[in-house]
């Protein structure tokens, strides 16, 4: 009984001792300092009707955390321009999750955070118009920043992170259009364009030239002012790489031109201004250069067959290329053409009357007048006897995103961006042949 006593006695007092030990503890476990992480961030630009969009990013921070959800991070974007315009706006978070170093989700705590962020018209593009030089381009700085919600937590191993700073600037981004590989050509008359290419892997014996707009063009007198991304991006691009235009058309090398200014500027040194629309006139300093440059790609890619596509400005020298080249390309698909019908000579008329030629323009086109531009061109090519044109259009440009106004209808949008409607595949009548296909038609 004794030692059974004794035994009582000292386990009461190892219990004890452990309980004092406990307490004397437990005031430097509050001592500790609360976790802190730091970090990085990328982000991928993707390729949308409104050009190009902030929808991924990935965040790699400097101690894993456990979980995350879409509520976790709030993110701001700061755009600046060079009209010295500074706008902040918030940036939606549709979906969050963890990944491995190779961009895998995963289940396990990690470092890498990727964001999955909401594309929207009026926000999440690191790029503008800039009123100065009259080009798209980069706004510079272009910054994202990103908050814990408050009312959300992250932990790392367990244990709270009470504060999460990521650096301002991104460490590098990824776009949409970087399929496009990209290049210089230097034509016989001295002008010089950047381009970008994108072959298909399985080789393709169709060169698809896409011609962007005034504003997706390069400036003269501002060297930096736009880049060939911001080309690619602002001009929709990106649609050409995926499987509807593709398929469509049996698979295409997509030819990019950046033009050194624009495609209606008669000499190569005209600013742009609201008068540009004044030196659209029959000739422009850029066509010899540019069928050299297509006749350059055609030749290296293998490709037999080519169709010519543009939009405003690039619809202009659409008709141009028409008119000079003619039977040389296989089609042609004028959108909202800015090449007025009192430049078109019935000598042209009579050249372009037995071309394949698809027009795109919407009635509600403020810039380039339907009565002043395609219509009677058309209406003079019916009356030469054209057995082969095709006419898409509405009434208006509306939204394909499933964009709703107040009144729950597609968004509209301004009457000359009908070449919305031709990256989203519309049919020129309801329910009958659409866009591609007729690309693809005329291809075979």
């Amino acid at each position: 009984m004794k030692s059974r006593s004794r035994f009582f006695l000292q386990t009461a007092a190892g219990l004890l001792a452990l309980s004092l030990a406990a307490c004397t503890a437990a005031p430097a476990a509050s001592e500790e300092k609360p976790a802190e992480a730091s970090g990085t961030y990328a982000y991928h630009i993707g390729g949308y009707d409104w050009g190009g969009r902030v929808d991924e990013v990935t965040l790699t921070l400097d101690a894993p955390v456990d979980s995350v959800s879409k509520d976790t991070f709030q993110v701001k974007e700061t755009v600046e321009t060079d009209d010295e315009k500074t706008k902040e706006n918030d940036l939606t978070v549709t979906e969050a999750y963890l990944t491995d170093d190779k961009g895998e989700k995963t289940d396990k705590a990690s470092k890498y955070v990727t964001l999955k962020l909401k594309p929207e018209l009026d926000r999440g593009n690191p790029l503008y118009f800039s009123g100065k030089t009259g080009y798209n381009t980069w706004a510079d700085p272009y910054t994202l920043t990103f908050t814990v919600a408050e009312g959300q937590k992250l932990e790392s191993e367990g244990n709270p992170l009470t504060s999460v700073t990521i650096d301002e600037k991104a460490t590098g981004k990824t776009t949409a259009v970087d399929e496009y590989k990209e290049a210089e050509f230097k034509a016989s008359d001295g002008i010089t364009y950047d381009y970008g290419l994108y072959e298909p892997a399985d080789k393709a014996k169709t060169l698809f030239v896409w011609l962007h707009g005034q504003g997706e063009g390069g400036s003269y007198t501002t060297k930096d002012a736009t880049d060939l991304k911001v080309c690619e991006l602002a001009g929709d691009a990106s649609f050409f790489l995926g499987a509807d235009f593709q398929e469509a058309t049996g698979g295409a090398n997509v030819l990019v031109p950046m033009c050194p200014t624009y495609w209606m500027d008669p000499d190569g040194t005209k600013e742009i201004g609201a008068e540009c629309l004044d030196y659209g006139y029959r000739e422009s300093a850029y066509t010899k250069s540019l069928v050299e440059l297509i006749d350059k790609v055609k030749k290296e890619t293998g490709s037999e067959k080519v169709v010519i596509a543009g939009y405003s400005n690039g619809g202009y020298m659409a008709m141009n290329l028409a008119m000079e080249e003619a039977g040389a390309y296989d089609a042609y698909v004028p959108i909202a053409e800015a090449m007025k019908n009192e430049y078109i000579s019935d000598e042209d008329i009579k050249t372009m009357k037995d071309l394949p030629m698809y027009f795109i323009f919407a009635s509600s086109d403020p810039t380039v007048d339907p009565d002043t531009y395609e219509r009677p061109t058309i209406q003079r090519l019916m009356d030469a006897g054209a057995k082969d044109i095709t006419v898409y259009n509405p009434d208006k440009v509306l939204d394909k995103n499933g964009i709703k106004d107040e009144n729950g209808d597609p968004v509209e949008y301004n009457g000359h961006f009908s070449w919305f409607d031709f990256v989203h595949n519309q049919a020129h009548d309801e329910g009958k042949q659409t866009v591609f296909d007729w690309i693809g038609e005329k291809v075979k």
